[in-house]
């Protein structure tokens, strides 16, 4: 678009990062009146497997990972720890946060987000190695405390690093969840 003849730069969100933030903002506010645990919870050792880049499908590649969910929590917020790769030889390791919204006694949603170090191997080019990653997890519980779901994430710099370069990434993954203990 021409502004007095000079080209302007839409900004536009990635509808994945719309989406979740939209998604989260509405988790958050309706945890504040849901009846969630008090307090601290069990630390979690959470598995997953799927698929890497889903929506653009530039350079899909499978994708597995181990993540540490402590149960600490200051105010609505626990920590998570991670690591990932793929069969591009990429791989990231990150660290943020999480908040989890319970709906009855058996799902659990957890919108996460979290800063990461992305090594691109043979894999997509994310423009570079400082990203962020934003997701939401949605999971079912069973009677051992033991979860099984669905874990949708967004990487992308945002184009703080590389204000013409910001391709973004998407994973979709099976998630498995095993408490380790008490509270």
């Amino acid at each position: 678009m021409m502004a007095g003849g000079v080209a302007r730069n839409e900004a536009r969100a990635d509808p994945a990062v719309t989406g979740i933030a939209i998604a989260s903002a509405a988790l958050f506010g309706m945890s504040l009146f849901l009846d969630s645990p008090k307090g601290d919870e069990k630390h979690f050792v959470t598995l997953e497997g799927g698929r890497f880049d889903v929506l653009d499908r530039e350079n899909v590649a499978t994708e597995g990972g181990i993540e540490f969910r402590p149960g600490w929590t200051l105010w609505k917020f626990r920590p998570l720890v991670g690591a990932r790769a793929t069969t591009d030889e990429t791989f990231y390791v990150y660290a943020g946060g999480r908040f989890d919204v319970h709906f009855g006694h058996r799902f659990v949603v957890s919108p996460t987000f979290a800063l990461a170090y992305y090594h691109k191997g043979d894999g997509k080019d994310l423009g570079s190695e400082g990203v962020g990653r934003s997701g939401i997890d949605l999971q079912y519980r069973f009677d051992n405390d033991m979860r099984l779901g669905v874990g949708f994430h967004h990487m992308s710099h945002g184009k703080l690093m590389n204000k013409d370069f910001n391709p973004g990434t998407e994973t979709l993954g099976l998630t498995f969840s095993v408490p380790l203990g008490g509270r």
